[in-house]
């Protein structure tokens, strides 16, 4: 895992991740899939906003704002990632998109938490 550097670029080189619709714990649809996208470090403001709510962010994550369609992708989205390193691999829910204009390249950050329950892939069922 690349660290962001602090001249504001930043890298996309953790591994590849699919975003996916779900209805009652089964994927239903992909939205998009193979992008790119770069592990952060979840900062303490985000951490406890999240706690505050009720929620628990386990991985921050950038992808290029220029390939995702930011109309498709929306909160309780399903994040599949898959990576070079088993332990990161997973399914994750999406909890909070942000937009982030002052990269290099402009990013899209999406805050995730673990999904405790798999969900079942029905996607080949709905010819996706």
């Amino acid at each position: 895992m690349q660290v962001k550097n602090s001249n504001g670029y930043e890298s996309f080189d953790s591994g590849l991740l699919s975003i996916c619709d779900a209805d009652e714990r089964a994927l239903i649809s992909t939205k998009i899939e193979k992008v790119r996208f770069g592990d952060r470090t979840i900062g303490a403001t985000r951490f406890w906003q999240a706690k505050t709510a009720g929620n628990k962010v386990d991985r921050l994550l950038s992808i290029p704002l220029d390939v995702a369609n930011t109309n498709l992708i929306e909160v309780n989205d399903v994040v599949i990632i898959d990576a070079d390193n088993m332990k990161m691999s997973g399914q994750y829910k999406i909890l909070q998109i942000q937009s982030k204009f002052d990269a290099k390249p402009p990013a899209l950050y999406l805050s995730l938490e673990k999904a405790v329950h798999i969900f079942k892939d029905k996607r080949a069922e709905n010819g996706d």
